[in-house]
């Protein structure tokens, strides 16, 4: 290529740089200032022995992260435990539930605006509010109403159940919080996806005799596939994320068997004071979150199925 082509490309190049700066500078700058500059903070911390108040930090290598992996009692364990059962436990009820009330609504011929709403609503609720009309329903006393329910109405036992006192039960509350505060988003990311399925499918399945049933598993779940992938990876990654329901129903206890990565992370950090061990819970976290989506796309083969719409 002539030089004078190169350099009538670079002044081009230059002078589009040059436009566009005072608009995307005011931005790169927050992101610098709140993305980048935490993150880099974050990552020199986990390998350092943070003292906050003095403005200390010592590098200390990977002591940080053995003291997490390796301490006697650590909930560690348990909340990357709980992370996982808590994506394999709330996805695909979040995933069937959101499709199928998506598919209810879709057949309906009057109040699907209602319906949506009405569905929807649980997810634009303030997770402090929906926390305390969970600690309501799975109060340990007889003012919680699954235990008023239970012990004086059904009368199927004479003890009060400490739900949220107990390792399970406690687990169970934050899974079915979680089912029951996403369950309307994913129903209304659905609902899109069903306008894009052939009213002749329906009619031909129709006139072949099928059921709703059959008609939900043979049409729907299918067409659908692509939404499911990406409802999936984004239920995945937000399993990873679970903090204010822990926080506000059990606190991790007992004995931190219920407590969640971020949950740990917290602790670590603002009550034990450990910078550098959050840090260390902070950077695990986002490890596996990338392997997790590596291994999402690669098995679900996401980057196919683009192509395929594509073409």
């Amino acid at each position: 290529m002539p030089y004078d082509i190169k350099k009538r490309k670079w002044k081009k190049y230059r002078k589009g740089i040059l436009a566009a700066l005072p608009f995307i500078t005011p931005g790169l700058v927050l992101v610098c200032i709140f993305v980048l500059y935490p993150m880099l903070f974050t990552f020199r911390i986990a390998f350092s022995d943070y003292q906050i108040v003095k403005r200390e930090i010592t590098w200390i290598g990977f002591e940080n992260f053995i003291s997490v992996l390796t301490a006697k009692n650590s909930s560690f364990w348990y909340a990357i435990r709980n992370n996982f059962l808590y994506a394999f436990v709330t996805t695909p009820c979040i995933i069937f539930l959101g499709m199928f009330f998506a598919y209810l609504i879709n057949n309906l011929s009057k109040g699907k605006t209602i319906f949506k709403v009405g569905f929807y609503l649980p997810v634009i609720t303030s997770w402090v509010i929906v926390g305390l009309v969970f600690q309501y329903l799975f109060n340990s006393s007889n003012r919680g109403l699954i235990n008023y329910v239970i012990v004086d109405v059904l009368h199927l036992t004479k003890n009060y159940i400490p739900w949220l006192l107990r390792e399970w039960t406690g687990n169970t509350a934050i899974w079915i919080m979680g089912i029951w505060k996403n369950t309307g988003w994913a129903m209304l990311i659905y609902t899109a996806a069903l306008q894009g399925i052939s009213k002749d499918l329906y009619e031909a399945a129709s006139l072949d005799g099928a059921s709703s049933w059959q008609r939900f598993k043979r049409i729907v779940i299918p067409m659908v596939k692509p939404t499911t992938y990406f409802v999936l990876v984004n239920m995945v990654i937000g399993s990873f994320n679970v903090f204010i329901q822990v926080m506000l129903l059990t606190s991790g206890k007992p004995n931190g068997t219920t407590s969640v990565l971020q949950y740990l992370l917290y602790d670590k950090a603002f009550n034990q004071f450990k910078f550098g061990e959050a840090s260390a819970i902070g950077l695990m976290t986002a490890i596996t979150i990338i392997i997790l989506t590596v291994i999402l796309n690669r098995g679900l083969k996401l980057d196919t199925v683009d192509k395929e719409e594509t073409v």
